[in-house]
């Protein structure tokens, strides 16, 4: 199960590059607007710092609640910024992707397996 976590965090951070790249120099052809074009630019943040949260998975004794939290915060979130970005359209999927995003920190906090760390 941890090299599982490990492959699926390298694919998403990839992938959160890719958003930036296209963020940083596509998306301005596509969606002259500032304001959406930060929209998107927030979204792939939180992409690439959950990304990254993907690899502390296997050091929690609850992964199979931890990893899908982060997954779904960033399709959530993430995916909603940048539906937003792109269309101008108005979802409320964001705040149920930062409730997931909080809800797997919190939980990976209290499940993190301290003897990976802790020498007595």
């Amino acid at each position: 199960m941890n090299e599982l976590w490990w492959k699926i965090g390298g694919v998403v951070a990839c992938s959160a590059i890719i958003s930036g790249a296209y963020g940083g120099h596509g998306l301005k052809k596509k969606v002259p607007d500032v304001a959406r074009q930060e929209i998107w630019k927030i979204g792939q943040q939180y992409h690439l710092y959950h990304s990254f949260a993907l690899f502390l998975v296997p050091f929690s004794t609850q992964q199979n609640i931890v990893g899908p939290m982060f997954l779904s915060g960033i399709l959530l979130f993430s995916g909603s910024l940048y539906y937003i970005s792109l269309t101008n359209r108005k979802i409320k999927l964001p705040p149920i992707g930062g409730v997931s995003f909080m809800a797997g920190w919190v939980i990976l906090g209290m499940t993190i397996d301290k003897s990976l760390f802790l020498k007595n």
